[in-house]
């Protein structure tokens, strides 16, 4: 398996779901799973975690890995392609200060890649670097290993996956979380689009987290429907305690990127126009991003700065502890693959407001729904929810009987299924 985001290092859906259905596979699948930063805080029975943060000279081919190396810090072009899959040409101009040369020892090597891997930011300065040299790591240390299918989760690992099954004839099952055409917009065709279509294409299987993200692999990308299966994410069994806060006004949680694709523009209305019938509210915004400045500056030119609070990233622990108090979930996402938030919420015995437009509206039958761009529906919501206690009570305890079914072990009973598929046909 391959991953990118997994706990404690996250910052986003991603991570969580990678964790959960590592967790509930392992009881009938052996994983080795391959993520670029390791801690023991990340361990699991029964799971090999490999971390390139920790990886030894022992398990690699240092010799060819010091080309690699030499070629991100010692020329002018560095390429950032995978061989034949041409999927990133990126030119970077060496620093104005020249530096003295690198002496690729293989202790020097090895110290560079776990230097690498060890930022705190799974993303970090430049990603595609990193995608570049995951790809290369995880192909040779997947040479020493038995297994019998590649299970790659999103983008930043498909090139790991396709250069893995070209190695070694083995069966890639990719693991749609999100699609370029939602981060970036349906008309997007870039280098990391070109990525995704190519290991679409090339692949055995193709896991969807939503009947909606299938639909937009069909529709963006041509792909087969009959290769397609979807398999929504899940939770982690629980009853979460409510906690009382001081605040005297009601409070409305957005949880996510501060990006378009979240919808944070809609956001922006909704808390416009419930403010005008329901002054005695606060919206919480949980999230950064490079929408995070237009909403400062429009809340406070619009004279709704005393409505909102910005609060930033927050822990997983934060997370639990803000909707523990909340009364209303509100994800008006443009294009939401999923959205475990929603989930969440639920445990957390709060009623939410989706956009149509998400993963977690179709199986979250009793949360109030609307198109993302219908911020009158939203407000008219959201306003029922704080202003009528026994709706929102009903809501509240229907959304969190659904969760009964949406397990990660019911996700990893359809993963499993579709192994088998693959392992006989």
């Amino acid at each position: 398996m391959l991953g990118w985001e997994f706990p404690p290092l996250f910052s986003g859906g991603l991570g969580v779901a990678t964790y959960g259905m590592v967790k509930a596979l392992r009881h009938n699948v052996e994983i080795k799973l391959i993520i670029p930063s390791y801690s023991a805080s990340s361990s699991l029975p029964n799971v090999n975690i490999v971390g390139l943060n920790s990886i030894t000279a022992h398990e690699l081919d240092v010799e060819r890995l010091k080309f690699n190396l030499e070629d991100l810090t010692e020329v002018h072009r560095i390429p950032l392609s995978v061989s034949p899959y041409h999927f990133i040409n990126e030119k970077i101009e060496k620093s104005r200060h020249k530096e003295e040369a690198v002496n690729f020892t293989s202790e020097r090597t090895m110290e560079m890649i776990n230097q690498i891997f060890s930022d705190s930011n799974v993303y970090g300065y430049n990603v595609m670097h990193k995608v570049y040299l995951y790809t290369q790591l995880a192909d040779q240390i997947a040479r020493n290993m038995d297994f019998d299918i590649v299970h790659a989760h999103d983008w930043i690992t498909f090139a790991a996956g396709i250069k893995i099954r070209q190695n070694t004839g083995k069966p890639l099952v990719l693991h749609v979380h999100s699609l370029e055409t939602d981060r970036a917009g349906e008309s997007t065709r870039n280098a990391i689009y070109d990525l995704e279509m190519e290991a679409l294409l090339l692949a055995d299987r193709v896991f969807s987290v939503s009947q909606f993200t299938k639909d937009q692999i069909i529709k963006h990308y041509g792909i087969d429907p009959s290769k397609i299966h979807v398999v929504h994410n899940g939770i982690d069994p629980g009853d979460m305690p409510r906690k009382p806060h001081k605040l005297r006004d009601k409070l409305v949680v957005f949880l996510g990127r501060l990006t378009h694709q979240k919808g944070p523009e809609f956001l922006l209305e909704t808390a416009e126009k419930v403010s005008k019938v329901y002054p005695r509210v606060k919206f919480v915004v949980a999230g950064t991003g490079d929408q995070l400045a237009h909403i400062l500056e429009t809340s406070a030119y619009k004279k709704l700065g005393s409505k909102f609070i910005f609060a930033g990233f927050l822990s997983k622990a934060k997370v639990d502890e803000l909707l523990s108090m909340a009364d209303v979930y509100f994800m008006p996402s443009v294009s939401e693959p999923f959205g475990i938030t929603a989930l969440e919420a639920a445990q957390h015995h709060v009623p939410s407001v989706l956009s149509s437009q998400s993963g977690a509206a179709e199986v979250m039958k009793a949360s109030l729904k609307a198109d993302f761009w219908d911020t009158d529906k939203y407000a008219n919501y959201i306003y029922a929810l704080l202003n009528y206690a026994t709706l929102n009570q009903q809501l509240t305890e229907s959304a969190k009987a659904e969760l009964d079914g949406l397990t990660w072990d019911h996700t990893a009973e359809k993963i499993f299924n579709v192994y088998q598929q693959v392992l006989t046909s």
